[in-house]
């Protein structure tokens, strides 16, 4: 067997793998040794037939498949011989023989990129500090109050202060498919929700239908946009107002966990407890706006098997979308224009992973017996577990310790970036 190595790209690579007659007719000769006993041939007992007349009549099937083996067995051989780490499956490209001259294979496979790690002690990555006022302070008291509402059935919708289940039908359903329909509750005093759907609804009685063009997004290449509205047949499938529950000592331990008992004191827990999840926020989007700076300075090729696979799980991830709206899985989806659509954001995530692996590498990071240790100890506390059975989970679990080396490695990143904060002025 002889190899060659041929460079298409910087991550695909072509092996030509040429094999002689001698070796070739040993692969045949043991294929049709192996297929013989089981041919039954017309006034044969079965392995009986002569070897001629086999060839005569399944020959080009025994060698063609004896052919494919063959090449798959001298690619492992190559691979392994030549230090080839292939990502995702092989695919043969060509196979020929000419008689008496052995056999040819070309065999594509993909690589990992070489990936040049950039200095980033230069960088400077913006973090946004969200502001908190009295009105946020007070919308979240609300919501606290309202999860402990008594509600009270009502035929007319009055009042902000109701909540309605609604159904909703698309009315521009895709051809050859029933219009999707999908159940749902809406508190009209919540801050967030629609105002045409708001303003729709008071007035209205319980069993009214009516059509509501209703704001879309989709996604392509550069995230989630808003599309043109689309008509919805919208029933109302019941209504009940909402009476929040005064503010007593009593109510007020609850609603913090037995934690402070004035309002007051509420406001400020609620205040910390907000500012702590705005934070947590403004770091995730920071460590994103890292990852994006990172994804522009290290420019290199994604192996197509690795966006094909992401795009696979991004199909499936939309799809049960679908079914969790009681939609059908593929409503609303054609998959060639998904796959193009999506495909750079596959290649973004792809791009990520493989950086990710290159630095965690390149930093020596490793979730420790010593980190799990601290965890379980931190867990143990909060959850009231015992340690060690906390330890056993996390070691038998990888999920556990890539948690950790993403923890790590976000705080690395923090340390090799220069971070300035930004203010976000809060929306009149």
């Amino acid at each position: 067997m002889t190899t060659t190595i041929h460079e298409r790209s910087p991550i695909q690579r072509e092996l030509e793998i040429t094999v002689d007659e001698a070796e070739l007719q040993t692969a045949f000769d043991e294929a049709y040794k192996t297929m013989r006993p089981r041919l039954a041939l017309p006034g044969f007992r079965p392995g009986k037939a002569p070897m001629s007349m086999v060839k005569k009549m399944h020959g080009d099937a025994v060698e063609g498949d004896a052919l494919e083996r063959l090449a798959q067995e001298k690619f492992r051989e190559a691979a392994e011989e030549l230090k080839i780490e292939p990502i995702g499956a092989p695919v043969m490209t060509d196979l020929h023989r000419h008689a008496g001259e052995g056999a040819h294979f070309h065999i594509m496979y993909e690589i990992a990129p070489t990936i040049e790690l950039q200095d980033l002690s230069g960088v400077e990555i913006e973090k946004r500090e969200f502001p908190l006022t009295d009105e946020d302070v007070s919308r979240a008291i609300e919501r606290l109050r309202f999860r402990r509402a008594e509600r009270v059935p009502v035929a007319k919708i009055d009042t902000e202060q109701t909540v309605v289940k609604l159904s909703f039908t698309m009315v521009n359903a895709p051809e050859g498919q029933t219009r999707p329909s999908s159940e749902d509750e809406v508190y009209l005093a919540e801050h967030d929700i629609l105002p045409e759907l708001k303003n729709a609804l008071i007035g209205k009685e319980v069993g009214e239908t009516f059509t509501l063009d209703l704001p879309t997004q989709h996604r392509n290449n550069e995230g989630m946009h808003d599309h043109a509205p689309e008509p919805a047949e919208i029933t109302i499938l019941g209504a009940e107002r909402v009476e929040l529950p005064e503010l007593t000592e009593d109510l007020i331990k609850e609603m913090s966990g037995n934690k402070v008992s004035t309002a007051d004191k509420l406001r400020e827990d609620v205040r910390t407890e907000l500012i702590a999840a705005r934070e947590k926020a403004s770091s995730e989007e920071l460590e994103e706006h890292i990852v994006a700076k990172l994804l522009e300075l290290h420019q290199f090729e994604v192996p197509l098997t690795i966006v094909r696979a992401i795009l696979d799980q991004m199909l499936e991830e939309r799809q049960q979308v679908n079914v969790q709206r009681n939609f059908p899985p593929n409503y609303g989806i054609d998959e060639e224009e998904f796959r193009n659509q999506n495909r750079h954001i596959a290649e973004a995530r792809g791009k990520w992973v493989l950086l990710r692996d290159k630095l965690i590498t390149a930093e020596a990071i490793e979730a420790t017996d010593e980190d799990l240790e601290k965890l379980a100890e931190e867990e143990a506390a909060k959850y009231g577990l015992p340690k060690e059975n906390l330890l056993k989970y996390y070691h038998k679990h990888d999920t556990i310790k890539n948690r950790i080396v993403s923890e790590k490695l976000g705080l690395r990143l923090r340390e090799m970036v220069k971070i300035v904060e930004k203010p976000v002025v809060a929306a009149a």
